[in-house]
C-alpha cells in the first residue's frame, strides 16, 4: 500500500511539472474514487453521534428460518449505537443481526480494512460484507472485552466466504464494491447481549 502512495506521489509531480494544479486534481480524483454523490469516502463512514445513521439499520434474524430470536439497533444520549438484543435455541435459532446497505455501493480499495470503535459485553461478534459475488457473504470477528472501549480493526483479508454461516470455496472479498455491512453476534452464543458502536470507518496500514 505504501509503495503504491509512493508511486501516486510521483506521478503527481509531473503533473504538476507538466500540466500545473488542474491536471492534478483531475489525476487525484481518478485515483481515489469519489462515491456518494461526489463526497470524498472519509475514514469516518458512519458516526453515531449522528441518530439520523441509526434509522438506515434494521434487523435480520433467524426467523427467516423460523426462529425466534431478537435485535434492536438504537441511539443513545451518549452518541453512540447499540446492537441489542436475545439469541434463542428455539426452531433451530441461534442468530440476530443488523444491517445497512450502501447506494450506491462504497468503493474502498485504496483502505486495507474496516475499523470499529465499540464497547461489548465479552461475547463475539463480527462484521459481514455483501458485494456483488452473489454466492457469498464475506465475514470477519472479534471478541469483546466486557464493558471496555475497543478500536477493532478488520484487514479485507480476514473476512472469509461464508454461505448460510459456513464457509465455503469462494473469491477473495473486492472491496470496490461494498454494497452493505452486517453486525453480528456470532452464531449459538445463546441469551442477551449487547454491542454499543461510536464509529465504523475504514484504515490503511
Amino acid at each position: 500500500m505504501r509503495i503504491g502512495i509512493i508511486v501516486v506521489l510521483a506521478l503527481a509531480l509531473l503533473y504538476i511539472i507538466n500540466g500545473g494544479a488542474g491536471a492534478l486534481e483531475a489525476f487525484l480524483r481518478a485515483q481515489r474514487p469519489i462515491p456518494d454523490g461526489g463526497r470524498v469516502q472519509e475514514p469516518e463512514m458512519i458516526n453515531f453521534a449522528d441518530a439520523t445513521a441509526v434509522g438506515a439499520w434494521y434487523s435480520r434474524n433467524d426467523d427467516v428460518m423460523g426462529g425466534i430470536s431478537e435485535s434492536t439497533f438504537v441511539a443513545s444520549d451518549a452518541g453512540s449505537a447499540t446492537f441489542q438484543g436475545v439469541v434463542r435455541a428455539e426452531n433451530n435459532g441461534g442468530f440476530a443481526t443488523v444491517q445497512t446497505d450502501f447506494s450506491p455501493a462504497r468503493n474502498l480499495q485504496v483502505y486495507d480494512g474496516i475499523q470499529l470503535h465499540v464497547r461489548g459485553d465479552g461475547k463475539k461478534y463480527g462484521v459481514y460484507l455483501r458485494t456483488d459475488q452473489r454466492m457469498a457473504i464475506y465475514q470477519a470477528t472479534f471478541v469483546t472485552s466486557a464493558d471496555t472501549w475497543q478500536t477493532v480493526r478488520l484487514a479485507w483479508r480476514d473476512f472469509v466466504p461464508t454461505r448460510f454461516g459456513r464457509v465455503i470455496v469462494a473469491p477473495a472479498l473486492d472491496p470496490r464494491n461494498i454494497q452493505s455491512l452486517s453486525l453480528l453476534i456470532e452464531f449459538s452464543q445463546f441469551g442477551p447481549f449487547a454491542l454499543e458502536v461510536k464509529q465504523i470507518g475504514v484504515f490503511e496500514e
